[in-house]
């Protein structure tokens, strides 16, 4: 939290700076998380709810562009797969590298189902044709 309060209240001229602070904030949180997951079965089950929660929200999105008649290329379309591709990066970006040593975890086999979940928006990505640069469900640019 200390970096978190000096990044936010520090000089935001630095932008290269912030970054790198910002970068750290997150490693050290990724680093607690993950420490927490070894000594904790409820913070297991904790997370194993996060990421079911980021789950159905990704898919709540692309449903409701389903449901409001999106066409790939349309504002509504690039709003909605936009808006799902955001969680599904901090899924396969950040929640996808902590490790559940806990007997019984599901967590690998949630990063499988985010996989395709992240493959799927970036596929609308393409039928869409938008040209911006995106990464897929491993971190690899498309």
């Amino acid at each position: 939290m200390d970096l978190m309060t000096e990044a936010m209240t520090g000089d935001t001229t630095d932008v290269v700076a912030t970054h790198r602070l910002l970068k750290q904030c997150e490693e050290a949180a990724m680093a607690e998380v993950q420490a927490l997951l070894g000594s904790s079965e409820e913070v297991s089950a904790a997370m194993t709810s996060l990421y079911g929660a980021l789950s159905a929200y990704v898919q709540a999105v692309t449903l409701r562009a389903k449901a409001e008649g999106a066409e790939p290329g349309d504002l509504d379309h690039a709003f909605r797969t936009g808006q799902s591709y955001g969680v599904s990066c901090v899924l396969n970006h950040l929640i996808d590298d902590l490790v559940d040593p806990n007997s019984g975890s599901i967590l690998a086999s949630l990063d499988e189902f985010s996989d395709s979940l992240h493959n799927e928006i970036t596929s609308q990505v393409d039928e869409a044709g938008l040209t911006v640069e995106v990464l897929d469900a491993k971190g690899d640019m498309i």
